[in-house]
């Protein structure tokens, strides 16, 4: 199957599991997130949103090594932590809507079965490289740093959009807050923290170069963390939407560009995973 198909066959595979996790947690004694105002999200804005978030990982899962249910498993808990249960914290944080508890059951539905389509349709013929031999003290101090990162890089390009988005945040965007800054900090720890939880295993899996770990981890964090739910924030002002979005690439790739660097060896066994010589070989089965 070419790759356009096997795009079409993933967005696919989440449009209907989110479809069906809806119909799922109609049944359960859990609370939706409140309606936003305004329109409500089409069809349309799903699917397109489902399409960005497929496309965002196809260069991470093409380049993932190993046996079929470890490439699943690595691409559902980067899927659920770095958007499922990123979304239920930032709806706690910014937002009044509540839900929280639905959204962390129906993201989980949705995910399991997304990232199984992605982990058959996809992958590397190329073996898992030997991990690094690393000491206590060297584990120790990469970790520090990455848990630390992406704060800091949080921080630097919130600064450099906070002119263009807090007036229009002061004028009021209805559902949305802006929470006290100690607030902001404790929970950008907790959300570092969740994406690194989130990238090492796929980093472990990873067959290919760092240079290409760095644009396909981007590309990842850029679709789950910002163009999946941006795009179908159909209550957010235009301007808010294309601002944040162009913030959250600008994170993801440098926080990938720091990740590869702590983890990812600069020399991998093996010939490197490129998009089109991956997406064309079979995964190999459980």
């Amino acid at each position: 199957m070419k790759l356009t198909g096997k795009i079409l066959l993933s967005t696919l595979a989440l449009i209907c599991s989110t479809m069906l996790a809806g119909a799922i947690l109609s049944a359960l004694p859990l609370s939706p997130p409140a309606s936003p105002p305004g329109p409500a999200p089409s069809l349309a804005l799903m699917v397109v949103g489902s399409l960005v978030l497929v496309i965002g990982l196809v260069p991470i899962a093409s380049g993932l090594g190993g046996r079929y249910v470890i490439r699943w498993l690595a691409v559902a808990l980067m899927l659920y932590l770095a958007t499922g249960v990123n979304t239920a914290i930032e709806l706690t944080i910014f937002g009044t809507y509540g839900g929280e508890r639905y959204l962390m059951v129906f993201y989980f539905l949705c995910f399991a079965t997304t990232a199984a389509a992605l982990a058959r349709l996809y992958g590397s013929k190329h073996p898992v490289p030997q991990a690094q031999s690393l000491g206590t003290v060297q584990w120790l101090w990469r970790l520090a740093i990455a848990w630390l990162s992406f704060p800091v890089v949080y921080f630097v390009f919130g600064l450099c959009v906070a002119p263009f988005v807090l007036p229009i945040y002061q004028a009021g965007v209805e559902g949305l807050r802006v929470p006290p800054l100690g607030i902001i900090m404790r929970t950008q720890m907790l959300r570092s923290l969740l994406f690194l939880i989130a990238s090492l295993p796929v980093i472990r899996l990873w067959t290919g170069s760092r240079r290409r770990l760095v644009v396909a981890l981007g590309l990842a964090h850029t679709a789950m963390v910002g163009l999946y739910g941006l795009t179908q924030a159909s209550f957010m002002p235009m301007q808010l939407r294309i601002i944040h979005s162009l913030e959250i690439s600008a994170d993801s790739f440098v926080y990938a560009l720091i990740l590869a660097w702590l983890f990812c060896p600069r020399e991998r066994l093996g010939a490197p995973a490129t998009l089109t010589t991956s997406v064309a070989s079979t995964p190999s089965a459980a």
